[in-house]
């Protein structure tokens, strides 16, 4: 069987993830990547390009639409004829034409789709799904990354779904003795974008009553009116390449998780990460996360700003605790199997169990 990995792959924890997982199951994959199709600019990589260029590649991958767009689904088409994949795995295809996958599908070719944000939230504008959505009836099968969008897929008469949760990758993701020099040394980390949910009136909160903290997640935390606030406080707000990633969730005792409202979530991808590194995972309470990691023996939550701090003091307070909460959460991740290659393994499940024959016939 030929696997033919598609999406945007400007990230090592998306596509190519899930591209790796594949290849180590033994099949042969390849993949076609569409952001040079706009030149890279939104990723600040090098471009000979002017200013107006950029502008006019920028628009185009912005709004979905214009000649290159164009061009990115014609080679697609291209690609599948010469590479002739028995499946393809588009993530988050956005930019992928519903009569590209009809013309895919005549072909027998299995389609299926797996998508990370939520495309039925109302906190994205209108054009941004619309070319995902009218392709979702040409989809053989959607993984859904929450339960609320397999609701949302049903509605519209979709069936063909199922839950596909986010992971950790083993090699990205893992436990390192802890480094008493190391720069990313603190007591609570939160690690992540800026998004106007309340999650800086709680990093607020807490520098204020004088915990520990440190933060980081790029430029995004410039949209927070208390931008001035953070960065007098700790200096610049850094994002992180993978391996600083990993040194911080290592090196702090607690690392926060917010879920974000835009999407939606119920739980997150750090959900998986934080447990990975034997740090003790402090969450946003949601009933999906507690079944997860039992709350209080495998991670812990919070519903306010008074009980996150109650319990942040509790846990730096009880070393012994701490420490016996995010061991716990470290064998449940590994017992029920959050790592990418699980979840490439459950994408084959579905396939052998009812595509495998069509393709053979």
């Amino acid at each position: 069987m030929k696997i033919l990995v598609v999406g945007d792959f400007h990230s090592a924890i998306y596509e190519e993830a899930f591209l790796k997982a594949f290849v180590d199951c033994g099949y042969e994959t390849d993949r076609f990547s569409w952001w040079q199709f706009f030149k890279g600019y939104q990723y600040g990589m090098e471009t000979k390009r002017n200013i107006f260029e950029k502008i006019y590649y920028k628009f185009q991958n912005k709004y979905l639409i214009g000649p290159a767009f164009g061009y990115l689904n014609r080679d697609l088409l291209k690609k599948v004829e010469a590479f002739r994949p028995d499946l393809i795995f588009i993530y988050r295809g956005t930019h992928i034409l519903a009569k590209t996958l009809k013309k895919i599908k005549k072909n027998g070719i299995i389609i299926f789709g797996y998508n990370n944000d939520d495309p039925f939230s109302k906190n994205y504008p209108f054009y941004f799904w619309r070319h995902f959505i009218k392709a979702i009836p040409f989809y053989d099968h959607i993984f859904s990354y929450r339960e609320k969008n397999i609701i949302d897929y049903k509605k519209l008469g979709y069936s063909n779904v199922s839950l596909l949760r986010s992971c950790y990758i083993k090699e990205r993701n893992f436990y390192i003795d802890k480094d008493d020099e190391s720069r990313f040394k603190s007591d609570v980390v939160f690690v992540g974008h800026f998004e106007d949910d309340g999650r800086d009136e709680y990093i607020k909160f807490l520098f204020d009553r004088g915990v520990n903290i440190k933060l980081f997640g790029g430029s995004s935390w410039i949209k927070s009116k208390y931008y001035n606030y953070f960065t007098h406080k700790i200096g610049p707000i850094d994002n992180l390449d993978n391996v600083e990633y990993n040194s911080a969730l290592n090196s702090a005792k607690i690392c926060l998780v917010f879920l974000s409202k835009r999407n939606n979530d119920t739980y997150t991808r750090r959900c998986f990460e934080i447990p990975a590194t034997k740090s003790l995972m402090l969450s946003e309470y949601s009933d999906d996360l507690n079944s997860l990691f039992a709350q209080g023996k495998e991670a812990d939550y919070f519903k306010s700003k008074e009980e996150l701090l109650e319990k942040l003091r509790y846990y730096l307070a009880n070393e012994k605790k701490r420490t016996e909460v995010a061991q716990a959460g470290y064998e449940r991740l590994l017992k029920d199997k959050h790592e990418v290659g699980d979840r490439a393994r459950e994408v084959l499940k579905i396939f052998k169990e009812k595509y495998e024959k069509s393709i053979n016939n």
